[in-house]
């Protein structure tokens, strides 16, 4: 499904035929003040180091917005080819992460499937139909954005990562409902995840490589979902910081990938509560069975 998928989606890369030519004058217009000012800051001309320019044809009117057109396409084809092979790994068995954040949150919940079985039609369960020692609670499915809103100080550690790893030619981010993914190409290299209220980054690179250094981190190799990126750090200091830049920078040089810099942006948010995050949709809560305790 996914080569069949990706072929049809692949072949509208690059038309820009629907884009009226008013709108690729106002985006060039924007994009050279911001690389001005980003060239003034870094001391260089930062022209051709930029994520889109590697889809740039100079000889184009507008280069650098038809050129910010294309990768947005780019990114777009790949986020629905990953969606579509994500779903179907879903359907075939829950992945790893998903388990461990589910067994961390909820310890004692039993799924309500298998205590509520009833045919369609029925109504639901009512609050005697629980059975004995158990209770019917509300719970709350985060996403990884709502963690990121409700706590400041990852935040802080979070906005300095990424500007520092987005430095990177080539790497893209993309953010979903577990985390965010940053890749090179088709290959994810890291992944931002919040547990709990702390900052986790994976890596992909090889945790055996750095045993009796310096680096504290936690070998997760053994979990499927993160075969791919190994390697994970808990960001709970400026220390840990510095590290996780310094060990991103191994990565980029294992991969032959030149910092380029960026332009630096905040991604603090501000503040919202669990009512303003469930209606928008970033908190789920949901109805489930537990044991009582004590």
């Amino acid at each position: 499904m996914r080569m069949r998928c990706g072929g049809e989606v692949r072949s509208m890369k690059g038309n820009l035929a629907g884009i009226p030519a008013e709108e690729f004058e106002r985006l060039q217009h924007r994009l050279d003040i911001e690389k001005w000012l980003a060239s003034e800051q870094a001391g260089r001309d930062l022209c051709g180091t930029m994520n889109w320019c590697k889809y740039c044809v100079k000889a184009e009117k507008d280069p650098c917005a038809r050129a910010v057109m294309r990768e947005k396409m780019d990114s777009a084809i790949d986020e629905l080819v990953d969606d579509i092979v994500e779903k179907e790994a879903a359907r075939e068995q829950p992945d790893g992460e998903t388990r461990s954040i589910l067994k961390e949150e909820a310890a004692e919940e039993i799924a309500a499937e298998d205590l509520t079985e009833r045919t369609e039609g029925e109504e639901p369960v009512s609050a005697r139909e629980v059975p004995d020692g158990y209770e019917e609670v509300t719970r709350y499915r985060r996403t990884f954005l709502s963690r990121l809103i409700q706590n400041r100080a990852v935040q802080d550690f979070y906005t300095e990562l990424k500007n520092a790893m987005l430095a990177y030619a080539g790497v893209k981010v993309r953010l979903c409902k577990t985390g965010e993914n940053f890749r090179l190409g088709r290959e994810r290299i890291a992944k931002f995840v919040v547990r709990g209220k702390t900052l986790s980054l994976y890596l992909a690179l090889d945790p055996a490589s750095f045993e009796n250094s310096k680096y504290r981190f936690e070998d997760v190799s053994d979990k499927k979902s993160y075969a791919a990126t190994p390697m994970r750090l808990r960001i709970t200091s400026e220390r840990a910081v510095r590290h996780a830049k310094e060990l991103f920078r191994m990565l980029a040089q294992k991969l032959e990938i030149s910092e380029v810099g960026c332009m630096y942006t905040d991604f603090h948010y501000p503040y919202r509560t669990d009512e303003e995050l469930i209606a928008n949709g970033l908190i789920v809560p949901y109805r489930t069975i537990v044991k009582k305790r004590g």
